[in-house]
């Protein structure tokens, strides 16, 4: 079925829950070893409690794989290229800043979002599915860019009595523990060596109304209304209320006060222009999202009922409606359903996606509508899996490759590429090509053995030139210098 193929991140085998994430953090807090014998980021000790820039970039790379390895990151090409595209947006509205950040979708239906070092943004697709509107998204992303800028998390852990790599990784490991599971991030800073108080997971009123003050003026760099702001921080107030003062997951963090809203409203005023509240763009992605994260046969139900009314379905709804008829196997049903949308410049690419998709997952192909759509959106990362997917089907793994090739090199190292390019290359007969991506694969969700082994496997394929065998064995060092560093704080 359609959502077969990008559900989660990694195998199911190999994807540690939650709680393992954070015991591997605290059994890091509880090592008894010198932090200058590692090879982690030395970001200061007792005499030196400074977080360089480059340092926390180091640690933000280090817990994007550990993010990657025990949460659920969406592994959808397009609801990950419309994170990331609104994110880097909001970033380029006049925004300075030398950490390269990242955005990622988590599939948790709760209502949350976080900060991490060195410019990781994670929104859960709970908080994208409660928006109603891009500005409310937008505001949530801009607020945590500038906790990232700002650097309030370094901050934090500079306030903290020892601080040092331990310290910090306990201290992260206690912020993933306790915006998931309350109890277990509660017991991370019980037992945590390095003595944080709970109320430092939780943001400053300083440190919120300086995001507030700083994501506001991105967004507006980004033209996108200043209102979404407020509006979100009282949809928050309002779904507290409806849950009889049961906080959302968002707010233990981010605590929310009257006062904070007024304040948000009162700089929303200030600022006076044409700015954009939403886009089609948000439309779909939020009704992607829902219908990923639904059991089809609920959404099915719903939209069978709401077509009958006066007035029918929307073209976002029949999209909906389409992705849900074909999770639960319905394909040409939801080819169907498609069919009733009016498509536009706005919505030309998302729903000629669709009917690929659709079309891929009954065994047909689609190569000549992607290719259409690669000629129109060159770069497109949606586009580029879906074509060589195709293409795969077609038995033109070399083709698919190239593809792959030329994506790979206008984008930063990308998992969802990594997997796909070993299908490619395992069907095209590069058996050592198969093995690298994997071991890629794998590297970028943090499981450095497994990683080893595919390393070896390609540097032990028939027909292996000399110029792979030497990028695939300097690779192979990489990765053993990352394991050893892993295993001195196990």
């Amino acid at each position: 079925m359609l959502h077969h193929s990008y559900r989660k991140s990694v195998p199911d085998t190999h994807l540690p829950c939650l709680k393992h994430l954070w015991l591997g953090l605290l059994l890091i807090a509880l090592a008894p070893l010198s932090i200058a014998d590692s090879d982690l980021p030395n970001i200061g000790d007792s005499a030196r409690t400074e977080l360089s820039k480059a340092k926390e970039i180091e640690l933000g790379r280090v817990l994007l794989t550990e993010i990657r390895r025990g949460l659920p990151v969406s592994n959808d090409p397009e609801l990950a290229q419309y994170i990331q595209a609104l994110g880097t947006r909001i970033v380029s509205g006049g925004l300075e800043s030398n950490f390269p950040f990242t955005f990622l979708l988590v599939e948790n239906s709760s209502i949350n979002a976080f900060a991490m070092p060195g410019g990781i943004i994670a929104i859960n697709s709970g908080l994208l599915t409660l928006t109603t509107q891009e500005s409310e998204l937008a505001s949530v992303i801009a607020h945590e860019i500038a906790h990232v800028t700002q650097r309030h998390i370094a901050r934090n852990l500079e306030n903290a009595k020892s601080f040092n790599v331990v310290s910090a990784l306990t201290f992260l490991g206690a912020i993933l523990a306790s915006i998931y599971n309350v109890d277990l991030g509660q017991a991370a800073l019980m037992t945590s060596q390095a003595g944080l108080q709970q109320a430092t997971l939780a943001y400053s009123r300083a440190f919120e109304q300086e995001a507030d003050r700083i994501g506001m003026q991105l967004m507006v760099g980004a033209g996108i209304d200043p209102y979404g702001m407020p509006l979100f921080f009282k949809r928050m107030h309002k779904h507290t209320q409806l849950n009889h003062g049961k906080l959302p997951e968002f707010l233990r963090t981010h605590p929310l006060t009257l006062a904070r809203i007024s304040e948000s409203e009162a700089r929303a005023r200030q600022y006076r222009g044409s700015y954009a509240f939403n886009s089609v763009n948000f439309n779909y992605a939020r009704a992607r999202a829902l219908a990923l994260n639904t059991p089809p046969t609920e959404l099915i139900e719903h939209y069978r009922a709401k077509g009958r009314t006066p007035g029918g379905l929307s073209d976002v709804e029949h999209y909906t409606y389409a992705l849900a008829l074909s999770r639960a196997g319905r394909h040409e049903q939801g080819l169907r359903r498609l069919e009733e949308i009016t498509v536009n410049a706005d919505n030309r690419l998302t729903v000629r996606l669709a009917d690929a998709q659709i079309r891929l997952a009954m065994g047909q192909t689609a190569t000549d509508a992607l290719e259409a759509l690669d000629r129109i959106y060159p770069g497109s990362l949606p586009v580029t899996y879906y074509l060589a997917m195709s293409l795969i089907k077609e038995d033109r793994a070399q083709r698919a490759l190239e593809k792959l090739d030329q994506l790979s090199r206008i984008q930063v190292q990308n998992p969802l590429i990594d997997k796909m390019t070993a299908k490619a290359a395992s069907k095209a007969q590069m058996p050592w090509r198969s093995h690298e991506s994997l071991g890629n694969f794998y590297a970028a969700h943090g499981q450095y053995d497994i990683a080893m082994e595919q390393v070896q496997l390609a540097l032990q394929s028939p027909g292996i030139d000399a110029s792979s065998k030497a990028r695939i064995e300097a690779r192979g060092i990489q990765l053993r210098q990352l394991e050893q560093q892993r295993e001195q704080f196990k």
